[in-house]
């Protein structure tokens, strides 16, 4: 009987039921990934897509940015993607970075890639000077560097915004 309902619909019904996609590009500190999103897709459904994909869990420090005219903004997790002042030329590109920091690293982030993803992002900042880092945490940090030591284990209190 499946075979009888599948030799009357067409290839082009088939085609018609296929939901229009358009591709995103999700650059995190340390990768690059593409997905087919829906068109219907709202910010939540990227955000647990990417979440899903890393194996993240500790998702409430994170989100998704994007820069357009030399400005930086957040994907609304309420509002399609598209419905954003994002480009419209494919892949549309986010960034997938922390956007709330805990006030206690240690005892808040739990998960391994919640730290990783901290370290890394608190590291190109400190390179990038966006974070100030004093003279004497500097040469710790480099002598954990050295000895790859994870940099997610060292205390935040050498850091401070400048």
């Amino acid at each position: 009987m499946a075979g009888a309902i599948a030799s009357r619909m067409s290839f082009s019904s088939l085609k018609r039921k296929q939901p229009k996609t358009f591709t995103v590009r999700i650059v995190t500190m340390d990768a690059e990934m593409e997905f087919n999103c829906e068109m219907k897709w709202k910010g939540k459904d990227l955000f647990d897509l990417v979440c899903r994909t890393l194996g993240l869990r500790e998702t409430w420090f994170f989100g998704l940015q994007y820069t357009i005219k030399d400005t930086v903004a957040w994907l609304k997790m309420d509002k399609k993607v598209l419905d954003h002042d994002v480009s419209k030329e494919e892949p549309v590109t986010f960034h997938f970075l922390a956007k709330f920091y805990p006030e206690n690293a240690e005892e808040e982030l739990v998960q391994e890639i919640t730290q990783h993803l901290f370290f890394l992002q608190v590291k190109k900042q400190i390179l990038d000077e966006k974070i100030y880092c004093p003279p004497e945490a500097s040469v710790l940090l480099a002598s954990y560097a050295v000895q790859a030591k994870p940099w997610h284990q060292i205390s935040p209190k050498h850091f401070s915004e400048p």
